[in-house]
C-alpha cells in the first residue's frame, strides 16, 4: 500500500540526503496551513497559460525530465515574469503540482517525480517539486475542515506524508544549484509543522538573501507572523512597512501592495486596517501596473482591499475597470462581488465578509 510505500520512501530519500533531517508531528493548530499559506493563481492567466501547463505536465508523463530542467533552469536563470509580475517559476511549480482526481493518480504522478528525482539526483526542480506534491497530498488525507473533524487516520496520513516531504527539501539543502522556490517550500512546511519564529525566520531570510526579488517569501512569512498561526497582534503590519522601507521607493511600495494583499485576505476578514498605510497600498498597486501591467486578480483586489479601507471612491473605481471580470480567488462567489459593487455605489451599506 501506498502508505507503507511512504515510508520506506523516507529511507531512500534520507539516504540520499546531504544533511540529516529533523523531523516532527504537524501541530493541530496549523492545520490549514497549506490552504492560507498557498498561492492562489489569477484564473484569467491560467486559461491563457493552459496550453503550456499541459506541455509541462504531458512531459512529466513522458518523463522528459531534462527537457523540465532546462525549463526551470531557464526560468531561474531569466527571473521571467508575467503580466502583473508573478514570477514564471512560480507557475511552472504549479503546473508540476496540478491536483489529481484520484489517491491513484497522485501516487502516479508522485511515482514520476521519484523517478526524476532518482535518475537526475542533482536536479534541484525535482525535489522541490515532489516536495510539493507530498505537501498538497497530506492535505487530501487531512482535508480542509477545522481539526476537530479530521480522523485519526487523517491525522497519520497526513503527518507521514508532510514528514517526507520534509525531508526531501532537508536533503536539498545544500545542493549545487538552488532555486528560491525551495524556500518557499520551507516556509510552507514551517508552518504546517509549527516552527518558532527563529526557525521560520532563520528560513525567509536564506530566501531572501539568495533571491530578494522573489516576494513570495515575504507574503508567506507575513502570513506566519498572523495571530491566527505565530505572531501577536502588529507583527504583520510591523513587518510589512520594515520590509517596504528596507527596500525603498516604488520598488518597496509595490513589496507593500503585496504583503498587505496577504494580509488583508488572510486576516480572517477582519484585519485591522488602521495598522496599514492606505495611500502607500495605492501607490504600490501604481507601481506593480507601471512595470508589469494590470491584470484582473490585481484590479479585483484593489477593490476588495479598498472596500475593507471603508474608501468606496476607489473601490468604485476598480468596479468599473473589473467589469464583469470579477476574481474568485479574491472574492469567493459572485454574491459577494455584486454586494461590494453595490455598497460602492453607495446602494448598501457595509457589511459583514467573514
Amino acid at each position: 500500500m501506498r502508505d507503507r510505500r511512504l515510508g520506506k520512501c523516507l529511507l531512500v530519500v534520507a539516504g540520499m540526503m546531504l544533511a540529516g533531517p529533523r523531523l516532527g508531528l504537524a501541530q493541530a493548530n496549523a492545520a490549514a496551513a497549506q490552504t492560507e499559506g498557498a498561492e492562489s493563481a489569477d484564473s484569467d492567466v491560467v486559461l491563457h497559460e493552459g496550453r503550456w501547463q499541459r506541455e509541462i505536465e504531458t512531459d512529466l508523463i513522458a518523463e522528459k525530465f531534462d527537457e523540465l530542467d532546462r525549463m526551470a533552469e531557464g526560468y531561474r536563470r531569466d527571473k521571467t515574469r508575467m503580466p502583473g509580475g508573478d514570477w514564471r517559476l512560480r507557475y511552472f511549480y504549479q503546473a508540476l503540482n496540478s491536483p489529481q482526481e484520484t489517491d491513484k493518480d497522485s501516487q502516479e504522478h508522485i511515482d514520476h517525480l521519484e523517478k526524476w528525482m532518482t535518475l537526475r539526483p542533482e536536479s534541484i526542480t525535482a525535489r522541490i517539486a515532489l516536495s510539493t506534491s507530498l505537501h498538497r497530498w497530506a492535505w487530501v488525507a487531512r482535508g480542509n475542515g477545522f481539526a476537530k473533524t479530521v480522523t485519526p487516520e487523517g491525522w497519520r496520513l497526513f503527518n507521514l506524508r508532510i514528514q517526507e516531504s520534509q525531508v526531501v527539501l532537508e536533503g536539498s539543502a545544500n545542493m549545487r544549484r538552488m532555486c528560491p522556490q525551495f524556500y518557499s517550500e520551507m516556509l510552507t512546511v514551517g508552518l504546517a509543522q509549527g516552527w518558532d519564529k527563529k526557525r521560520e525566520r532563520e528560513i525567509f531570510e536564506r530566501g531572501i538573501q539568495f533571491e530578494p526579488e522573489y516576494f513570495y517569501l515575504y507574503n508567506q512569512y507575513a502570513n506566519y507572523l498572523l495571530p491566527k498561526w505565530y505572531g501577536k497582534a502588529g507583527e504583520s503590519s510591523a513587518f510589512a512597512k520594515e520590509s517596504a522601507d528596507k527596500l525603498g521607493g516604488e520598488a518597496g511600495d509595490a513589496l507593500y501592495f503585496r504583503i498587505v494583499a496577504v494580509l488583508v485576505k488572510r486576516g480572517d476578514g477582519n484585519f485591522p486596517v488602521a495598522e496599514l498605510d492606505w495611500e502607500r497600498v495605492q501607490r504600490g498597486y501604481r507601481a506593480v501596473q507601471a512595470q508589469y501591467g494590470a491584470v484582473p486578480r490585481d484590479v479585483n483586489q484593489l477593490a476588495f482591499m479598498a472596500y475593507k479601507f471603508h474608501d468606496a471612491a476607489v473601490a468604485q473605481a476598480q468596479f468599473a475597470l473589473i467589469g464583469d471580470r470579477w476574481s474568485r480567488g479574491v472574492w469567493r462567489d459572485k454574491q459577494f462581488f455584486d454586494r461590494v459593487r453595490d455598497w460602492s455605489r453607495g446602494l448598501t451599506t457595509q457589511g459583514s465578509d467573514s
